[in-house]
């Protein structure tokens, strides 16, 4: 086999593995999500105030 087909096959495994996962614990994913996007938030904000400082 060829390293760009073992590299494809592990590629499928671990999207497949995390799929399962986040099925598996979707709180935990949606509280992930949630803190991402008020980190994003709070970056926009402190770049704005600096800005306009």
């Amino acid at each position: 086999m060829r390293t760009e087909d073992i590299e494809r096959l592990a590629a499928e495994e671990r999207k497949a593995y995390f799929k399962a996962w986040r099925a598996a614990n979707k709180e935990k994913t949606a509280e992930h999500r949630r803190h991402y996007w008020e980190k994003k938030a709070l970056e926009r904000l402190n770049t704005e105030q600096n800005k306009g400082a």
